[in-house]
């Protein structure tokens, strides 16, 4: 692909996937409904590896650029002796002063027989007279010569106006002697008989092209102004030169005049391109082929690259969609954007444009899986998005934080246009997303006093091997120690040490757990579910239990008088609990209709603590 999209001037096209039966005339006759070529080539196979290819390539070149847009627009897509023609732009080729092939309607007709020397056509008023026989004057006749206008028009036919130039050649350089003897070596011979037919249009052709080069004029160039080849004769008028890009440029002056219609519409796609795009999108499968060609298309119009990605985003929101049309298409986004750093004019900007519009699809996409009703069908789905995303994580299309808000939005947790400014400001003091107030360890609310134990038992009561741990050493541990070195310890010279945050908990900090966001009433309830146990286990000092239930350390005093099978039952109940919630969160078990996780969660524990 070549064109340059701000200065278009190639002529060639460059047409991929061509039957390996069309020759060079069919695709003359295919392509010169559009206006006059300047070339026509096809790139045969020469090596192995191009014979064994299905489809040929080809370049046709255009006289015009707006014949070659007209073949694009019209050509681009068709299916000829069963294959699919690409069109693109090629390099520019060179054009030549006439076309190589050139359709009927545009050829310039030769004049018709007149019967004067060199077909010279007489002017109106005496062209009937010589549809009769000749009764005039020779005066009449010398005068109505003078007044004729002898026409040259270029052959049509290729080879032979390359044998009149190759004849033109050699005259000029070898004289009129060779002309001479070629008239009689070749009288016979059918190719040469615009030498002996002096009246047909190519003998007219071959004098006028040697007196033009004879004259000093170039191969390519020569004077337009009208002349008499002869003292006495018909004047001659010249071709003109290179009519069909006189013609474009003619145009293109008027348009200048005028506001185009492609000023107008530059960046928009055209009536039969979006109809293709509509058709395209309409009849995509999953399948890598369409996928392919549908992308090609899209990078081919780069230039209109918004206008296709507004496209493509409303194809995703019709819930009646299909899901495998869906997935088609975002497997066309997915294709679209990793080749978006190709060597294509433009392709960048689908990079751009769909940066805007992937989260309005992604909240489409959201909507189609909340409606599937299988639930492996959903996961089906699901995984194919993800997919993507992996994919395009791993080709670096977009920054990671981009695409973790479109993972997102895709699961339900963020809505397209908001972004997620609570959790950057709160990042400081939650770590896990959840809120550090009312934590709960074991099913017992944490208070606000330093923590004198772990397992809910205080470190200073819980016998080992039911000795009481009074010292290890053989000193008590309740005296006083004054000093290691034997200097008694000046506590004024001692500068105070400070507490860790594990050690102290001030009053701002909030501590909870992601697993434990039940209230302080849960908290009451579970404290006083343990005082129940501790009832039932007979004990007699239930007075004073039910007292440290209410006192702010109450978990010491509970657990102390609790037996370690007690203890070990609570744990298990909690480990349960804790197992429960998270097969709910996950998904895993389903929730009971009209209850929340925390209700169904809390009436778990309670059945449990019941058995």
């Amino acid at each position: 692909l070549y064109d340059d999209l701000t200065a278009p001037v190639t002529t060639n096209l460059y047409i991929n996937c061509i039957s390996p039966k069309m020759n060079e005339e069919l695709l003359c006759r295919e392509f010169c409904k559009y206006g006059p070529l300047a070339s026509v080539k096809i790139m045969w196979p020469r090596t192995d590896e191009e014979r064994c290819r299905t489809s040929n390539r080809a370049f046709v070149a255009f006289m015009t650029r707006k014949d070659a847009e007209r073949a694009m627009a019209a050509l681009d897509g068709k299916v000829i002796m069963g294959f699919e023609m690409k069109l693109g732009w090629g390099k520019p080729a060179r054009i030549p002063p006439q076309p190589l092939y050139t359709p009927a309607g545009v050829r310039v007709a030769p004049p018709p027989p007149s019967g004067l020397p060199f077909n010279a056509q007489p002017r109106d008023r005496f062209r009937n007279d010589f549809t009769k026989p000749l009764g005039t004057s020779k005066a009449e006749l010398d005068k109505t010569l003078s007044e004729a206008v002898v026409k040259v028009v270029i052959p049509t036919e290729r080879n032979l106006l390359f044998l009149i130039h190759r004849m033109i050649e050699f005259v000029v350089r070898e004289g009129p002697l060779f002309e001479a003897m070629i008239m009689s070596k070749e009288k016979n011979n059918p190719d040469y008989r615009f030498l002996f037919e002096n009246k047909s249009q190519d003998h007219v052709y071959y004098r006028w092209k040697l007196f033009s080069i004879l004259q000093g004029d170039s191969p390519t160039k020569w004077r337009t102004a009208e002349f008499r080849l002869f003292r006495g004769g018909s004047l001659w008028r010249p071709p003109i030169l290179n009519s069909y890009t006189e013609r474009c440029e003619e145009g293109a002056g008027i348009e200048e005049a005028a506001p185009s219609e492609e000023e107008v519409k530059k960046g928009q796609l055209r009536a039969e391109h979006r109809e293709r795009l509509e058709t395209l999108l309409e009849e995509l499968t999953p399948s890598r082929e369409d996928i392919a060609n549908a992308m090609l298309f899209c990078l081919d119009r780069a230039d209109a690259a918004e206008e296709v990605v507004g496209h493509i985003s409303d194809s995703f929101c019709s819930l009646q969609v299909p899901l495998q049309k869906k997935i088609s298409r975002l497997y066309l986004v997915s294709d679209i954007l990793h080749n978006s750093c190709a060597k294509v004019a433009g392709a960048s900007y689908y990079r751009k444009y769909f940066e805007t519009k992937l989260p309005q699809i992604f909240e489409q996409l959201h909507a189609a899986h909340k409606n599937i009703q299988a639930r492996l069908q959903a996961e089906q789905f699901k995984q194919k998005v993800m997919n993507c995303f992996r994919a395009w994580e791993d080709w670096a299309i977009y920054p990671q934080p981009y695409l973790i808000q479109l993972q997102n939005i895709f699961l339900g947790f963020a809505k397209a246009g908001e972004e997620d400014i609570e959790a950057t400001t709160e990042v400081s003091c939650e770590i896990d997303g959840a809120p550090l107030d009312s934590t709960l360890i074991d099913g017992l609310p944490m208070q606000r006093t330093p923590v004198d134990d772990i397992d809910g038992c205080p470190m200073g009561w819980d016998p080992l091997d039911g000795v009481p741990v009074d010292d290890i050493d053989g000193v008590p541990l309740n005296a006083a120690v004054e000093d290691i070195d034997g200097l008694p310890l000046d506590e004024s010279n001692l500068s105070r040490v400070p507490l860790s945050k594990w050690e102290k908990i001030s009053d701002t900090v909030q501590t909870d757990s992601k697993w434990n966001t039940l209230g302080e009433q849960d908290g009451e309830n579970r404290a006083d579910i343990s005082c129940n146990l501790q009832d039932e286990d007979g004990d007699s000092e239930s007075d004073s239990s039910a007292d440290s239930c209410r006192s702010p350390n109450y978990e010491g005093a509970v657990f102390s008088q609790m037996s370690e099978s007690k203890r070990k039952r609570l744990r298990e109940v909690e480990v349960k609990v804790m197992k429960l919630q998270d097969e709910l969160e996950s998904g895993k078990k389903q929730r009971k209709s009209g209850m929340s996780i925390q209700q169904q969660v809390e009436n778990y524990r309670k059945k449990l603590l019941q058995k």
